[in-house]
C-alpha cells in the first residue's frame, strides 16, 4: 500500500520482482475423501467458528472468535507442533513476494490455503499432508505488490484472486480449474490484496493499488459462473453520492480496498474500508469522498447506503486498511447494532452499522493549516477539521523527537509534527516527520471477544516517517506506476520495533490493558472462548498465546522457520483442537521485513 503499509515502503516495493500468471491445475494428489462445502446459509456463516473456520474472517461478522476450548489457559503450555507443511516455493519465489500473508480455511477436515502468488494447496488437516495444489505459473509481470490474504469457499469450491487480477474458482475435491474471471487490469495499477468472501452465491472481491493510480472498488461475481453481477467504485463519478467532493478527473485515481469486507444479513449490508487518495498531495479542493472511509453496501446491488469518512483530504497515508467488525453491545442502556473500525490514525471508530452513525461521540476539531491566501495552503488544499473519536487513541500521535535529530535527505532539519500536521513545499524544511507511522497499525486483522466485550488489536511501535511534499511541476504520476507524488524519509535510529497488544473495551473505547512483546506484531489475533489469545511474532519467530483478561504472555511456540506474518486461525480434526499459521515472512511489508520462508505450522496437545 503504502509504501510503507502492507502495499507501502516505496523503496522496497521498487526493489521487488513483477509479475502476471497463467493458472494451471495439478490434480495429481487430489482424493475423493474431500468434503464439497454446501451453498452457505447466512445461519450458517454468521455462526461462531468451532469445528470449522469457513472464511478468513472466521464468520461474517469478523470478529476473528472461536467457540472452542480444548486448548486453554490450564494446559496452553503443553501445546506442540503438530505438523509443518510447505507451499513449495523456490527460495527465488519467495524473495519476490512481498509477503506470505494467507488466512487459511478449514472445513470438514480439509485445510486450504494460498501463498502470496496465488497458487492453493489443500492439507489434510490433522497430518498436513497434501492433498492437491492448484497452481499459477509466473510468466510476465505481477503487481509490485505480490500478496494475497485468504481465499473463500462455498457451493463446492475454492475462490481465490490471483496476482494477476482473476478470480478463480476451483473444484474443492480435485483441485482443477472450475472458471476463472479477469476483472483487472495492471496496466490501470490495479491488484487484488484483500481475501475474497463467498456469500449466498455470489464471490465478493476488493481492488485495491491506489498509490500505482489505480481506482479503487468492490466486485461481485456470479460463483458459479463468474459471471459479474455488479461493481461499485469507491470514488464517486459525477452525479453520485460524495462526487461534490472532487475537483476535476482527481476520482479517477484513489481508493483502494486492501481487505475483505464485512456482511450483516439482517440488514442485507456489505461494510467495506477503503483507501487514501492519491497523488498523496498537492490536489484540488474537497474531502474526496469515499477515500478513508467506511461504507455500507446493499450486497444484492452493490448499491451505497452510507458512507462515514475518517479522514478528510488525506495527505499523510492515514487509510483505512484494518478490516471492520460487527457485534451487539449495550450502550448507555440501549443495545446497539454496532460496527468498529481501527485506523492508521491511531483512533477505533464505533458506528451504527445500519445508518452510519458514531454510537459514541466522534467529533470535529480544527486541525493546523496554513494561512488562507498563502502558497502552502493552496498547494495542500486541507481541510479545517478532522473527525476525533472519543476515547483513549492506541497508538502515539507524536513521534519522538530524538529519532529525528539528524537532517533530512536534503540537508535540511526535520519539522516534528503530531497527526494531521500539514507538510507541504517550503522553503522551511521539506520534510515532516510523524506519527502513527505506516506500519503502527495496519491490514493484521484484530479479534472481538464477546465474552470480554474488548476489541484486541495488534499494533507496532515504530519512529514513524517523515514526507515531503513535491511541486506539481515535478510529480510523476504514472498509472500502473508510482502515483503517490511525495517524497519519503525514514529515521536514521535503528530502533527495536515492539509489537504491542492493545486490548480496548468497545462499551468506552478505552484502553482495558497493553502489553508488550520482544518483536513486531504484524499477523492479527485470534481469541477463543477458553480465555486465550493468539498473535505471532516477527522476531523472534514464534506463535504466542496470551491471557485475554491481563495480556500476560502465556506459552510460546518453538522458533519458527519463518517469521509468522499472517492470520492465526483454530479449528478440530479428528475430535482434536489445532491452531494453525502460515509462516513465510515478507519483504518488507509495512517496513516491517520478517524472515522468509514457505511452512504452514499447525499445533496441538499431545
Amino acid at each position: 500500500m503504502r509504501l510503507v503499509r502492507p502495499r507501502f515502503l516505496v523503496p522496497l516495493i521498487l526493489l521487488m520482482a513483477v509479475g502476471a500468471a497463467v493458472t494451471v491445475a495439478d490434480a495429481s494428489r487430489s482424493r475423493s475423501g474431500i468434503s464439497p462445502a454446501p451453498a452457505f446459509s447466512a445461519a450458517e456463516q454468521s455462526a461462531t467458528p468451532s469445528a470449522n473456520w469457513l472464511s478468513a474472517l472466521g464468520a461474517l461478522n469478523g470478529n476473528r472468535y472461536s467457540a472452542l476450548n480444548q486448548i486453554n489457559t490450564s494446559n496452553i503450555g503443553q501445546l506442540k507442533v503438530a505438523w509443518q507443511a510447505h507451499f513449495g516455493l523456490s527460495k527465488a519465489a519467495q524473495a519476490r513476494s512481498f509477503g506470505q500473508e494467507a488466512t487459511p480455511v478449514v472445513f470438514n477436515g480439509t485445510a486450504f490455503v494460498p501463498d502470496a502468488f496465488g497458487n492453493v494447496v489443500a492439507l489434510n488437516a490433522a497430518t498436513g499432508e497434501q492433498e492437491w495444489k492448484y497452481t499459477n505459473r509466473i510468466k510476465g509481470k505481477l503487481s509490485l505488490l505480490t500478496t494475497q490474504r485468504g481465499i473463500a469457499i462455498g457451493d463446492g469450491r475454492v475462490y481465490v484472486a490471483t496476482p494477476n487480477n482473476k478470480v478463480v474458482a476451483i473444484d474443492q475435491g480435485t483441485g482443477r480449474e472450475s472458471w476463472s474471471r479477469t476483472i483487472g487490469s495492471l496496466k490501470r495499477g490495479e491488484s487484488m490484496t484483500a481475501a475474497p468472501i463467498y456469500y449466498q452465491g455470489k464471490v465478493i472481491v476488493g481492488i485495491s493499488g491506489g498509490d500505482l493510480g489505480a481506482r479503487g472498488a468492490v466486485r461481485a461475481l456470479d460463483a458459479r459462473t463468474g459471471k459479474p453481477l455488479w461493481r461499485w467504485w469507491v470514488t464517486p463519478s459525477p452525479g453520485e453520492p460524495g462526487s461534490k467532493t472532487w475537483t476535476n478527473d482527481e476520482w479517477k485515481h484513489s481508493g483502494s480496498v486492501w481487505i475483505y469486507p464485512t456482511i450483516d444479513p439482517n440488514l442485507n449490508l456489505l461494510y467495506v474500508v477503503t483507501g487514501n487518495p492519491v497523488p498523496w498531495n498537492g490536489r484540488a479542493v474537497g474531502a474526496n469522498k469515499w477515500t478513508d472511509s467506511i461504507v455500507a453496501l446493499n450486497i444484492n446491488t452493490g448499491k451505497f447506503r452510507w458512507g462515514f469518512q475518517t479522514v478528510h483530504h488525506d495527505i499523510w497515508d492515514y487509510d483505512v486498511t484494518n478490516p471492520p467488525l460487527i457485534f451487539d453491545q449495550t450502550y448507555r442502556g440501549v443495545m446497539r447494532h454496532a460496527i468498529a473500525v481501527a485506523s492508521k490514525t491511531g483512533w477505533i471508530y464505533i458506528l451504527d452499522r445500519a445508518t452510519g452513525k458514531p454510537i459514541l461521540p466522534i467529533v470535529e476539531k480544527k486541525v493546523p493549516g496554513y494561512p488562507k491566501g498563502s502558497p502552502e495552503a493552496t498547494y495542500a488544499n486541507l481541510s479545517p477539521t478532522q473527525p476525533f473519536p472519543v476515547g483513549d487513541p492506541i497508538l502515539n500521535q507524536c513521534p519522538r523527537k530524538s529519532a529525528w535529530s539528524a537532517n533530512a535527505p536534503d540537508g535540511k532539519p526535520y519539522r516534528v509534527g503530531c497527526i494531521f500536521t500539514p507538510y507541504t513545499v517550503s522553503d522551511e524544511g521539506s520534510f515532516t516527520a510523524f506519527s502513527p507511522g505506516p506500519a503502527s497499525l495496519d491490514w493484521p486483522p484484530p479479534s472481538y471477544n464477546p465474552q470480554t466485550g474488548y476489541l484486541y488489536v495488534c499494533t507496532n511501535e515504530t519512529t514513524g516517517f517523515a514526507i515531503g511534499g513535491q511541486p506539481k511541476a515535478e510529480q510523476k504520476l504514472t498509472v500502473g506506476g508510482l502515483y503517490v507524488g511525495v517524497n519519503f524519509a525514514f529515521s536514521k535510529v535503528k530502533a527495536k520495533t515492539p509489537g504491542r497488544v492493545i486490548a480496548v473495551d468497545l462499551r468506552t473505547n478505552r484502553i482495558v490493558w497493553k502489553d508488550v512483546f520482544p518483536s513486531a506484531c504484524y499477523s492479527g489475533i485470534l481469541t477463543t472462548s477458553s480465555g486465550l489469545g493468539f498473535m505471532g511474532q516477527v522476531k523472534p519467530r514464534v506463535l504466542t498465546a496470551f491471557d485475554t483478561g491481563s495480556g500476560k504472555k502465556l506459552w510460546n511456540s518453538p522458533p519458527l522457520a519463518a517469521a509468522p506474518m499472517a492470520p492465526p486461525v483454530t479449528y478440530t480434526a479428528n475430535g482434536k483442537q489445532y491452531v494453525m499459521i502460515v509462516a513465510g515472512g515478507g519483504g518488507g511489508g509495512a517496513g516491517i521485513s520478517g524472515k522468509l520462508g514457505d511452512s504452514i505450522y499447525a499445533f496441538a496437545l499431545p
